[in-house]
């Protein structure tokens, strides 16, 4: 096949590249190290292409057609076999394959050393033993911080699933995560997460970085949107329609269609004239990664004087916002896409207590003066001014 290589990738996603084949028709392929190669089938910009791209760039596809070599290796009835079997499937992980590449990285961790280990010998002692030891922080080989509560958490989540797996598979008559100890969590050890953006900090923000600069789009399009860096970083034009923003949420796979905020067109509208495919590119022209996004992102925040502030902490204002006017949950889902009141409660810990607490306080004054008899309160204020 004769191809022609395009000039114009400046746009393009990473790993992308652009040609015209021998009929001239234009095609899109994927290529990075340790992958195998794809060409894609969407047309470029679509939720179809980007769905594909993130496909090519799952783990799943990474192990594409290692696993089976890999495989013939095992040991049977081994970790690493409960691991290859659990993971054939990939919905077993997840509903994303944002979440099936996180819990296969979890698996894969939790099996560094224990790949040929009988899993009918793993008894709820050992998992006991693994967990405390995930639950310990310290320092990775890059010198990132790890382990912790939630890390031990989501281990103890993910081996479950796996061990009951193994249940039906009929190599154990019992699920030992069952029969370990449940994760305790110590007041002093409970997060609050990311911290959430105040009112003073928005302003603060916004005083540093004016309309028309890429740092004041990306605030607020995450602002506005509510949603996670890893879909905030690819909205562009083409995700408008009617008015609306049209979002097939990555972690989820829900489909959102918000409103765009007057305050967030004006900042759309201030940018420079550009044809990229997202609002927000980089210095070279390219759509972010999330990582570099996070990374980028919080040196703004740094230059604005605000280094508690992070792109999550703002999806958390804009629930403490609603929290704060009292919405209720399910207005507040349809925004965030949020799918469970426990995941939205988590988010409005940060709702303004002073002034919630000053209402509430404001009503039963209100309650008690219009219930309370008139005659008697005034004997009580005589009684008071006489010290009695």
């Amino acid at each position: 096949m004769t191809r022609k290589r395009l000039r114009s990738n400046r746009f393009l996603p990473e790993y992308v590249s652009r040609f015209k084949d021998r009929h001239g028709k234009e095609r899109f392929r994927f290529r990075r190290k340790g992958y195998p190669d794809r060409y894609f089938t969407a047309t470029l910009g679509t939720e179809a292409f980007r769905e594909e791209y993130a496909r090519f760039n799952s783990l799943v596809a990474v192990h594409e057609g290692i696993e089976e070599s890999r495989a013939a290796r095992m040991v049977p009835g081994s970790v690493a076999d409960l691991i290859w079997r659990y993971a054939a499937n990939p919905d077993r992980l997840g509903p994303t394959e944002t979440t099936q590449k996180k819990v296969r990285r979890i698996l894969e961790r939790f099996a560094e050393g224990r790949e040929t280990r009988p899993v009918k010998g793993i008894r709820f002692e050992h998992i006991d033993a693994i967990i405390t030891k995930a639950r310990a922080k310290a320092l990775d080989e890059k010198g990132r911080e790890v382990g912790g509560v939630e890390a031990a958490r989501k281990l103890r989540k993910e081996l479950r699933r796996m061990f009951a797996f193994a249940v039906k598979l009929d190599w154990i008559q019992s699920n030992p995560v069952d029969l370990s100890e449940r994760i305790k969590v110590a007041p002093a050890e409970r997060s609050t997460g990311f911290y959430s953006w105040s009112e003073d900090d928005i302003a603060q923000y916004r005083a540093k970085w004016a309309l028309g600069t890429k740092q004041r789009l990306a605030m607020e399009l995450m602002l506005w949107t509510d949603q996670r860096k890893v879909d905030t970083i690819h909205l562009g034009p083409q995700h408008v329609r009617g008015g609306k923003f049209v979002i097939r949420q990555t972690k989820t796979g829900k489909v959102l269609r918000l409103p765009i905020a007057p305050q967030l067109l004006t900042a759309i509208n201030a940018m420079p004239p550009s044809d990229g495919l997202c609002f927000i590119l980089t210095e070279w022209g390219k759509p972010f990664t999330v990582k570099g996004f996070g990374n980028w992102f919080r040196d703004q925040c740094n230059a604005a004087g605000l280094p508690r502030c992070t792109a999550h902490g703002l999806r958390k204002a804009t629930m403490r916002r609603m929290a704060e006017q009292q919405m209720p949950n399910a207005t507040m889902k349809a925004v965030s896409g949020h799918s469970k009141d426990d995941e939205v409660a988590r988010y409005t810990q940060a709702a303004n207590q002073e002034r919630l607490a000053e209402g509430a306080i404001l009503q039963l004054s209100d309650w008690e003066k219009s219930n309370l008899n008139p005659e008697l309160d005034t004997k009580s204020a005589q009684r008071a001014e006489n010290g009695q």
